[in-house]
């Protein structure tokens, strides 16, 4: 029996030092600007644009009327400067693909009831069916915080998360590989130009929901009540042509989720006047003209319903 124990206790040293060695080779050694690593899987990111820049402009000591969190939906749909023009101090923390699995760890980590008055979460269904990979790829490089990164990794319960983290602490020393001159200030991505064509929606789809996506949602909820953080779910415009019915048993399960957690559900995806060609720049993401139009209904809902609202003198 010590034999055995003692023969799988090598076997296991053994892998782990051929693994550190490899990872070792494979995430300094550089070709053609990229280091190996990125030729062996397409899911590895390189460290760098919005969510690079972001991460190091959020300020955890700092004090915002309001977070804007989720997906592209997120980071490209809530422009802190149109908040900021009607006397809101707000950050945009909204990454690539971002589901409610990165989204707890953020908030987790990131936010208290001290540094965010109001936390608007984006929900989209496209970010919860699915499991989160490319997301936590693109996090586990570029967030500062590594016990974000590090939990963040392991809750995807695949074997890639390690390699992620492998990635991200042997290069922690290199700096962005690229940039993204679409970044503005305090987290927002600008594009200004349109669709102007008609593109084809597939329609009826069933809605399959990822289980890990949902039980983030739900203990993202559930930290935010504990923490004393107040939540609003939003729905951002979606264009007229695409899928309604998909939308109808999403907003089932949003609605059931804000009645059991108290929290206010704005659903803007079809209460807008926007104009599919005009006012998207692709099949489902607004453009600046679209920005402003959905950020200038949204500002005034909100305060009129007391979630942006001033400190107590």
């Amino acid at each position: 029996m010590r034999r055995a124990l003692s023969a799988t206790l090598l076997l296991g040293l053994s892998f782990a030092l051929v693994y550190g060695l490899a990872m070792l080779v494979l995430c300094r050694v550089e070709v053609g600007g990229a280091a190996l690593i990125h030729r062996t899987g397409d899911y590895f990111k390189l460290k760098g644009g919005n969510s690079y820049r972001k991460f190091r402009e959020f300020r955890a000591d700092s004090v915002y009327d309001v977070v804007f969190i989720g997906s592209s939906h997120a980071y490209r749909g809530y422009d802190p400067a149109l908040f900021t023009a009607r006397g809101w101090r707000a950050f945009n923390l909204g990454t690539s693909g971002q589901g409610p699995l990165n989204t707890y760890h953020i908030v987790r980590t990131h936010l208290t009831s001290a540094n965010t008055r109001l936390l608007l979460l984006d929900v989209y269904e496209g970010a919860m069916v699915r499991d989160g990979l490319e997301s936590t790829a693109d996090l586990t490089q570029n967030m500062v915080d590594d016990r974000a990164a590090t939990s963040m990794a392991l809750a995807l319960k695949d074997p890639r998360g390690v390699n992620l983290l492998a990635l991200r602490f042997l290069t922690k020393d290199r700096g962005p590989y690229y940039e993204d001159s679409t970044y503005r200030s305090g987290g927002f991505s600008v594009r200004t130009d349109s669709v102007r064509k008609r593109i084809h929606y597939v329609h009826g789809r069933p809605l399959k929901l990822n289980a890990d996506q949902l039980d983030h949602l739900e203990r993202t909820l559930e930290h935010c009540a504990d923490a004393g953080m107040p939540v609003v779910l939003v729905n951002h415009p979606c264009p007229w042509q695409s899928d309604r019915s998909t939308h109808v048993a999403f907003n089932a399960v949003l609605g059931e989720l804000a009645r059991r957690y108290k929290v206010p559900y704005l659903d803007f995806a079809y209460k807008h006047t926007l104009d599919d060609e005009d006012h998207f720049y692709d099949h489902n993401h607004l453009n600046q003209a679209g920005v402003e139009r959905f950020n200038a209904d949204l500002i005034p809902e909100l305060e009129a319903m007391g979630l942006l609202r001033r400190p107590a003198q």
